[in-house]
């Protein structure tokens, strides 16, 4: 039986209609792919932001491993940390708290403990400074004094020096003119004496031989020669001071 016209239309339609619902299937199937991506994406970083949050909240006592469903031990007073972190005696090793600590492990207590131990060193660190800045200032004070004292030594030496040499040559005039009153005569010298100032004339007649003063003071006034004698007495009889 011959296939009507209606018939054969029919069947290129149903032909022509399977290739064209393939191919809305594979553009279809590819605008899903990308979506579904993204919302695999989006989901794994809710994840990881959730994880690390609740990394945040735990415990220090959780994180060093702490059994599941185990309360969490609360954080240690500043001297129980203290001593914990102290190396074991003849152990020969440090315990776990010598070890690089994890910031996101310490509790409140424990941070405020190094901030107060931070700020205690940075003290300690100024007083140092300051004490050796200090001790400079006292060793260059020391310094200038000790070349002040050298100075002083060395001028005090120049002194005595002139001192000595100015009697050395006193002692040799005092000596010139007692050799010129030891060969006048006896009348001479003592005519003079009567007039010379006592200062003078003591230290002339103490470096004047016994036996050139004795004629001169014959011939002196007995008043000039006796207040002499009492001068040269009360001479001899004070002590020497030096």
């Amino acid at each position: 039986m011959a296939a009507t016209p209606n018939a054969a239309r029919l069947a290129r339609g149903s032909t022509n209609a399977a290739p064209v619902t393939q191919v809305g299937k594979r553009r279809f199937g590819m605008r899903i792919l990308p979506i579904t991506a993204f919302v695999a994406a989006l989901v794994l970083t809710v994840k990881i932001g959730g994880l690390w949050d609740a990394r945040e909240r735990l415990p220090a006592a959780f994180e060093v491993g702490t059994p599941a469903g185990a309360k969490p031990t609360e954080a240690e007073p500043p001297t129980q940390l203290a001593a914990a972190e102290k190396p074991v005696a003849g152990s020969g090793a440090t315990m776990a708290g010598d070890e690089k600590l994890d910031p996101f492990a310490l509790g409140k207590s424990q941070i405020e403990l190094l901030q107060s131990l931070a700020e205690r060193r940075k003290e300690l660190e100024e007083r140092e400074r300051a004490l050796d800045q200090r001790e400079g200032l006292l060793a260059a004070a020391e310094h200038r004094i000790e070349q002040k004292i050298a100075e002083m030594t060395k001028i005090k030496g120049e002194i005595e020096a002139l001192i000595k040499k100015y009697d050395e040559q006193e002692e040799a005039q005092l000596k010139s003119v007692v050799k010129i009153y030891e060969t006048m005569k006896p009348k001479d010298a003592a005519r003079i004496f009567d007039e010379m100032d006592m200062d003078v004339l003591l230290q002339v007649i103490n470096r004047m031989k016994a036996s050139k003063t004795a004629p001169v003071l014959a011939n002196m006034s007995p008043a000039r020669a006796k207040e002499i004698t009492t001068r040269i007495t009360e001479r001899r009889e004070m002590p020497d001071i030096n």
